[in-house]
């Protein structure tokens, strides 16, 4: 009698415990609100990117290399879009002016002024990056842009295993745009769908991962492009969110065995207010165990 009734409470607990495990909707509703969250919260900090470019072409085996040291800062503009800035000051070991947080004096005063300037500084700074592609997503919260509540009606989601980024338990899942006019645009203005996979801690919405490709194709004489991007998010000590630690790039054009493969890590992250004031925050140097507006 009493195996028959200790059978019988564990037979009624297993309903709610396979109840536990949360639908993919709601995993992807806490990840658009832990976006939001994060842009919103990382709109106040300033971090240095170390950018380590190598540009292959004609089959060569020794590429063209190129280290830039830069400041970046992202910009919320407005509740559903963002851009990121960067200003180098280090070309190759080589100082090219001096690091005074130029761009978080901007915003200071007038925001609108502040944005061209911003943009001035950040098309300066473009013009050190090797290799014949034109970046556009070269910012580490590119692919966040997708997830954001406005956007993310515009794809298709789909759950694709678990425990990814070595955090167990956490979801990998698999994203693909399928609404046109796309977010992010190519040469002529042509689309350029998005596809790739998040790695989110389904419990809270973390993201611990992104990576996202897009083909562009051929135009005229420029050959078809094959783009990839993948970032990493670590803790950040004192912040009650993670930041970029790492993002990895590749833009390949087919038939030209030209490619460029790029890594940028981030670190010295600080946290600045109203007037420009800064606070120096200590990044965390280990991986974590568990977590722009295109144009």
């Amino acid at each position: 009698m009493l195996a028959a009734l200790v059978l019988a409470t564990a037979t009624l607990a297993l309903p709610s415990i396979v109840s536990a495990q949360p639908t993919l909707d709601l995993v992807l509703s806490r990840t658009t609100a832990y976006v939001k969250r994060f842009v919103e919260q990382l709109s106040t900090v300033v971090m240095e990117e170390d950018y380590r470019q190598s540009f292959f072409s004609g089959g060569r085996s020794n590429p063209a290399r190129l280290r830039l040291v830069s400041e970046f800062l992202l910009l919320r503009l407005d509740d559903a879009a963002w851009v990121g800035f960067r200003e180098v000051y280090e070309v190759n070991g080589r100082r090219v002016r001096d690091r005074q947080d130029r761009l978080v004096s901007l915003f200071a005063g007038n925001t609108a002024q502040a944005l061209e300037q911003a943009r001035r500084i950040s098309e300066e700074s473009a013009r050190y990056n090797i290799g014949s592609t034109s970046r556009t997503m070269n910012v580490p919260t590119y692919a966040l842009y997708f997830l954001h509540p406005a956007n993310i009606t515009r794809f298709e989601f789909e759950a694709d295993g678990e425990n990814c980024a070595d955090q167990r338990g956490a979801w990998r899942i698999r994203f693909e745009e399928v609404t046109f006019p796309t977010l992010t645009r190519g040469l002529q203005g042509i689309d350029l769908p998005a596809d790739g996979h998040i790695c989110v801690d389904p419990a809270t919405g973390r993201i611990l991962k992104t990576a996202l490709a897009l083909h562009h194709p051929g135009l005229g004489t420029r050959p078809a492009t094959e783009v990839s991007a993948t970032v990493r998010f670590g803790a950040a000590s004192d912040l009650e969110l993670w930041v970029p630690v790492e993002m990895r790039e590749s833009y390949w054009e087919a038939g030209s065995r030209r490619r460029t493969n790029s890594t940028a890590t981030y670190r010295d992250f600080r946290q600045f207010q109203t007037g420009g004031r800064l606070v120096d925050v200590q990044e965390n140097p280990e991986t974590p165990a568990a977590q722009t507006n295109p144009q």
